[in-house]
């Protein structure tokens, strides 16, 4: 008896796709909760529309205090207290859908002997973003932290109840993702390659570098909180081996410079991210929404 539970903000436009890509695999058992939170739109009442379907028990709890940390927290609570703390249990973004067979993968690969946490190949969808955004993310496809990692962008992160047992309850960070990446040596993190989540990017440049300088602000955080470990690093620099990639293949030299720029910009940029509070400090983009 698996579970998922999705933290959403404004997700009015995203988040029956996402709850229905859940449900699509028909898995035995399946416990959804979604997390509404400080939602000025009706993603609650969206999410409710599934609380009758047959194929799995579909939970809704609303609450109007913002954050993510705190949404995740309140949908394990949730989880507990209707008696359905079961795992594996997939953590996933409202704004993600799963491709077919995705979600089944993801389980089985998290429900091993090994602690370890296992996510989706993210496939990022930028089709009807500017050129900048688009060349961004033809250099950062060849990123290994979308390809080796976990988590590593997809918006997923599935763990078995040993994994879980690692923490406790999320802290109140901007990185959820990287906070749990921090549970685990490189060795226990896992990317299902073939098993896809949808990611819909920023349609805009300007909110492409607002989500870049979050991470950054994210990372540095935890790196107050919770330091990366030798065992917990990887032995490959991104930078070096995307421009490697990138240089080996004219066609992308433009995408290289972009990327290039945009981590420039991040760490300039950061500061105005450290200095926001509530909902804004996770720079959330509805131009991905539209």
């Amino acid at each position: 008896m698996p579970s998922v539970v999705i933290p959403a903000y404004n997700e009015a436009n995203g988040i029956e796709r996402c709850v229905r890509s859940v449900l699509a695999d028909g898995i035995e058992g399946l416990v959804v909760v979604v997390v509404p939170n400080a939602c000025k739109d009706d993603t609650a009442m969206r999410a409710r529309a599934f609380s009758g379907v047959a194929t799995a028990t579909v939970l809704v709890v609303d609450t109007p205090e913002g954050g993510k940390t705190n949404a995740i927290n309140l949908g394990e609570r949730a989880l507990r207290e209707s008696g359905n703390d079961v795992f594996p249990r997939l953590f996933l973004d409202g704004d993600i859908e799963l491709r077919p067979g995705t979600l089944r993968a993801l389980f089985a690969a998290a429900a091993g002997p090994e602690a370890r946490v296992v996510s989706a190949q993210p496939e990022f969808e930028a089709s009807r973003s500017s050129l900048l955004v688009r060349l961004f993310y033809a250099a950062d496809a060849l990123n290994p932290y979308h390809l080796t990692s976990a988590p590593n962008g997809s918006g997923t992160y599935c763990v078995s109840a040993t994994a879980r047992a690692r923490w406790g309850e999320f802290p109140n960070v901007i990185a959820d993702d990287s906070y749990v990446e921090r549970q685990f040596a490189a060795s226990e993190r896992v990317t299902m390659l073939g098993a896809y989540s949808i990611v819909r990017v920023p349609r805009y440049y300007s909110a492409l570098r607002a989500i870049s300088a979050r991470k950054r602000v994210g990372a540095q955080e935890l790196n107050a909180i919770a330091p990366l470990r030798k065992d917990q690093c990887d032995a490959t620099g991104t930078f070096g081996v995307v421009a490697r990639a990138c240089l080996a293949r004219p066609q992308l030299w433009p995408a290289l410079v972009v990327w290039a720029a945009t981590k420039l910009f991040e760490r300039i940029e950061r500061g105005k991210v450290a200095g926001k509070t509530g909902t804004d400090r996770w720079q959330h983009d509805m131009s991905s929404r539209q």
